[in-house]
């Protein structure tokens, strides 16, 4: 890593509630030429200094006394906030467990450090976020940086995109950042992150239906059916969400016809209708052909389907 690094114009946010962890971050910090910081101590105080700012990097303590930081990174991640969801992110943790360095990675941050950090280890972190950051990849329930190695002989998840990053920006010499330009850039990459998020949230609602379905047949559904009940409507609002302005938005009508169904099946507890549980794997396989079908086609599949739904509403009535 031979480019040089500039890191006296970033804006660095720190997050803890631990008053000697914050103050040792920042110190670190200082010493390494970096003067523009803003703490907080917990998730409220982040989130006032993120309403009025927008910083080039975020390390957070993943324990916050307010809130629960991994699930904020990944509605970040996910686009479910007004904030830049490319913002670098740094999570720390005392002793983390495995199951703790599981659940900070999957939402999404870009490096876990382990307290007590080191100077060293806390600065070579930002400067390969400043130089050399991983693009981010899009699964099923991911988004964020590409974490697979080299030589990972699995196929790819999903093309990875090349995000904006003010932090690589201003430590290569950028300073002079168009807030404009750099805000078409963020929506040009949220539009494919949002394409390919949809694409594969189809294919998770048919993988879904085909172990809901089994699991409804002996009766009311059990702790894992429930749970994919549960998984399959966050998914299916998920799509709809995203809908708007993409070339899929034609398969709008089937992913509001799976919400109703879904959530009238986990309404009925241990007696959801017959015609309910037949539905559901029409209207997946549906929402998965609608994303690789013709407009035209998709429409008449949302059509039927919705036809066959109304009917069945009435019959229960």
């Amino acid at each position: 890593m031979s480019t040089k690094v500039n890191l006296e114009d970033i804006d660095v946010v720190i997050v803890d509630a631990d008053r000697t962890s914050r103050q040792t971050i920042r110190n670190i910090l200082t010493d390494h030429g970096i003067r523009r910081i803003s703490v907080a101590v917990n998730m409220r105080d982040m989130i006032n200094i993120l309403d009025v700012s927008a910083p080039d990097l975020l390390i957070s303590d993943h324990e916050l006394p307010d809130g629960d930081f991994s699930d904020f990174v990944h509605k970040l991640r996910h686009y479910e906030t007004k904030y830049n969801p490319f913002l670098p992110i740094i999570a720390t943790a005392w002793s983390p467990t495995h199951e703790t360095v599981r659940s900070i990675i999957q939402s999404g941050v870009d490096h876990i450090i382990s307290k007590p950090l080191s100077a060293g280890q806390l600065m070579q972190r930002i400067k390969v976020l400043a130089l050399a950051r991983k693009p981010f990849i899009v699964t099923s329930q991911y988004i964020g940086p590409d974490r697979r190695k080299k030589d990972d002989a699995r196929p790819s998840v999903s093309t990875p995109v090349i995000v904006p990053s003010t932090l690589n920006m201003k430590a290569t010499g950028t300073t002079d950042i168009n807030p404009v330009s750099l805000q078409e850039e963020i929506d040009s990459c949220v539009k494919q992150v949002n394409i390919q998020k949809l694409e594969r949230n189809a294919q998770q609602v048919t993988f879904l239906v085909e172990r809901i379905v089994p699991g409804l047949a002996m009766g009311g559904p059990d702790e894992t059916t429930s749970r994919s009940l549960d998984r399959l409507l966050y998914v299916s609002e998920d799509i709809a969400r995203r809908m708007g302005g993409t070339p899929y938005a034609h398969v709008s009508e089937l992913c509001n016809t799976m919400i109703n169904v879904t959530r009238r099946i986990i309404d009925a507890g241990d007696f959801p209708a017959p015609k309910d549980v037949e539905l559901l794997k029409p209207v997946a396989k549906s929402i998965e052909a609608g994303f690789a079908e013709s407009g035209d086609d998709a429409k008449r599949m949302a059509m039927e389907i919705s036809r066959s739904v109304k009917d069945g509403q009435t019959k229960q009535l």
